[in-house]
């Protein structure tokens, strides 16, 4: 039952409800009171509101992402309701960890897998136990891309282009970088079973390898016919330099006529920044830039030289290990060709990159991976420690490399009669897909390119193509008659003509829009 005159109308104003005439003097009184209470509740409510109608305060704190505390909602529900008592550090650990993974290059670990990464790292100077191979990560399994000489993998009959699926029954499908060193990871005398599938039949075989010491042969230096130095980084690990300079001075002391340097920098997964740096100053001499570094958003350019101590490291303790070669000029003035591939990745390319740039080598291979990002690191809380991608390397020419890598001077195939669309189809950075979440400007920039070269490789696969002719060359042919690309470099050297290959655009990398420097 209504009460006259509280009835309101679909359009909000007041509406004289029906009664007969007799009531409309009565009626008329109570809307002229109606009308003055109403128009009095409108005159307070401009400086009041109801307390029923008050917004309700957010439990979240303002300076706190909104998806914080719904994480903390989701927490304290499970805590109450989940069937079983849940170990919420952990749970909550692990949330962390799964998340920070997908951006590019970062981790979130404890403080014991730091330290157990500064134990591998030590042993990496001394040798790691292993069973000597080199891959790269396939959504399918371990694409084998080299296997190193005289190790336990190379006994056993390992090649070059197998697939490893599973390490002691576990299953490498999907399986992150940085969650393998679980499987592979042991001492030195402990098995490790191996199952692979090999070739175009997929064969599946099982190997059981018994973990021998790898030790790190970082440089290596070989005089060649004509008077041609032959060397070879294979890493860059903190002593890069000290070794490389070492084993480069003992062969010019045997022979003092050197007149051509090859540096080879194939199958080489990059290492300490500050070492590619050095190398790159070695050759060049002092007062160069040998890279640019871009920080948040690309708005901070570092420049970093080849003048000391832009490239100390803590192996060095504090001396700069050419200074002793200042007076040297045989190391800034011999001819130099550097050789480069799809596996030529992060210090190895920026290295590359540099000597290109300033005028120092001229390139020869294939492009190479695309790595051009640096990570840092720092301690969180309670024994966590966090490593992200803090910047991105531009080449000294000012382009990025980050997804499209170096393009050599001369286009040369691993053997004379490769495929070279395969080559040039092996996985790279470009192949990695990005959440669109990790960068709110240029979100996955790659995906369409990305999406095209896996359109490729399916169709390659429905032709059942020879897969070997698209394969890197063995690092165990590295500088034997079998090294087309060697020969190459060797003629380009000597003056002679270089075999180069034609390849269809499409299957290069995309051409970077460089970025002007800060002068």
């Amino acid at each position: 039952m209504h009460t006259p005159g509280s009835i309101e109308s679909e359009s909000g104003s007041a509406a004289v409800p029906r009664h007969d005439a007799a009531q409309a003097p009565h009626r008329l009184r109570h809307r002229s009171a109606f009308a003055a209470l109403f128009a009095l509740l409108l005159l307070c409510a401009s400086g009041f509101h109801a307390p029923a109608r008050a917004a309700e305060v957010s439990p979240c704190p303002v300076d706190w992402e909104a998806q914080i505390c719904e994480l903390k909602s989701v927490v304290e529900v499970l805590k109450k309701e989940h069937l079983t008592e849940i170990d919420m550090p952990a749970f909550l650990d692990e949330t962390i960890r799964l998340g920070v993974k997908t951006l590019p290059y970062a981790r979130f670990i404890s403080t014991a897998e730091l330290q157990e990464q500064a134990q591998r790292d030590q042993r990496a100077r001394n040798g790691t136990p292993g069973i000597g191979i080199i891959f790269e990560t396939l959504p399918t399994g371990l694409h084998i891309i080299d296997v190193v000489p005289d190790a336990p993998a190379a006994h056993a009959g390992v090649r070059t282009g197998d697939l490893v699926v599973a390490m002691d029954g576990n299953s490498l499908a999907g399986v992150d970088n940085s969650d393998i060193a679980k499987y592979a990871n042991g001492e030195a005398g402990a098995p490790l079973k191996v199952t692979l599938l090999r070739g175009a039949s997929h064969q599946r075989l099982e190997f059981t390898l018994v973990r021998a010491l790898i030790r790190p042969r970082p440089a290596t230096a070989r005089l060649l016919d004509g008077n041609v130095l032959y060397t070879r980084l294979a890493n860059f690990p903190e002593p890069a330099i000290g070794d490389y300079i070492e084993a480069v001075q003992a062969e010019r002391q045997k022979n003092p006529a050197v007149k051509g340097l090859i540096l080879d920098l194939r199958i080489n997964g990059g290492g300490a920044l500050n070492a590619a740096i050095g190398i790159t100053a070695l050759f060049t001499g002092r007062n160069k830039t040998a890279m640019v570094t871009l920080q948040r958003d690309d708005k901070m350019q570092h420049r970093v030289t080849t003048n000391w101590p832009d490239y100390i490291l803590p192996v060095m303790q504090g001396q700069d290990p050419l200074a002793p070669l200042q007076g040297d000029d045989w190391w800034r003035s011999v001819p130099l060709i550097v050789l480069v591939d799809s596996q030529s990745a992060s210090a190895a390319e920026a290295t590359a990159a540099a000597l290109r740039d300033l005028g120092r080598a001229k390139l020869l291979g294939t492009p190479t991976y695309g790595k051009g990002m640096a990570q840092t690191g720092v301690d969180t809380r309670d024994g966590t420690h966090l490593i992200w991608t803090n910047a991105r390397n531009l080449r000294p020419n000012g382009c990025p490399m980050e997804g499209y890598g170096v393009v050599p001077d001369w286009i040369v195939p691993p053997r004379k009669d490769a495929d070279m669309d395969g080559v040039l189809l092996s996985y790279r950075e470009v192949d990695i897909p990005r959440p669109a979440y990790a960068s709110k400007s240029t979100p996955d920039p790659f995906a369409t390119v990305r999406k095209e070269r896996q359109h490729l490789r399916d169709r390659r696969a429905f032709a059942k193509l020879d897969e070997t002719k698209g394969a890197p060359l063995p690092q165990k042919e590295f500088g034997s008659d079998k090294d087309w690309q060697l020969k190459q470099a060797l003629n380009a050297l000597a003056g002679k003509p270089v075999q180069v290959v034609t390849v269809n655009p499409k299957f290069m990398p995309m051409q970077p829009a460089c970025m002007k420097l800060d002068e």
